[in-house]
């Protein structure tokens, strides 16, 4: 058997611990890391979209940050902040380190071998010791 190489990391963290600095400065430090907010991400620009090219009028692949993360870092600040749909769409990329389309006609499968590090704040801004992980940051099954 193989195993796999990467690891993904969550950070939670108290609203004014500086989490997002934390993640911009090892964005800026690690050479092959991509940022992104999670407040302003949907599914597409994490993975990829199928746009219809303005010279040619044919569907393309547009990649997303998952992918241009290639082999690197995709950090993704206000994880807390996304839809529940768009946490779900990173998950294939977390367990199979690829990314499925189906999207215009076009179907396709592509590598995304990638590490993902996400920071999340707790759901009422501070986190309660008494509650466990899951109680304070309410993510689903899969992404835990």
């Amino acid at each position: 058997t193989s195993l796999r190489g990467d690891i993904n990391v969550r950070i939670v963290g108290d609203s004014s611990t500086a989490n997002s600095q934390f993640l911009k400065q090892f964005a800026d430090f690690s050479p092959r890391a991509v940022y992104t907010s999670g407040k302003a991400s949907s599914a597409a620009v994490l993975t990829a979209a199928v746009v219809r090219d303005e010279k040619s009028f044919d569907f393309v692949v547009e990649t997303g940050v998952l992918m241009l993360a290639d082999n690197g870092i995709c950090c993704i600040d206000e994880f807390d902040k996304m839809g529940p749909r768009d946490q779900v769409a990173i998950h294939e990329a977390m367990e199979q380190q690829t990314i499925s389309l189906a999207k215009a006609g076009v179907r396709a499968t592509v590598n995304a071998p990638t590490s993902i590090l996400v920071v999340a704040n707790p759901i009422n801004g501070r986190y309660d010791r008494s509650k466990s992980l899951q109680q304070n940051i309410q993510f689903s099954a899969p992404i835990m």
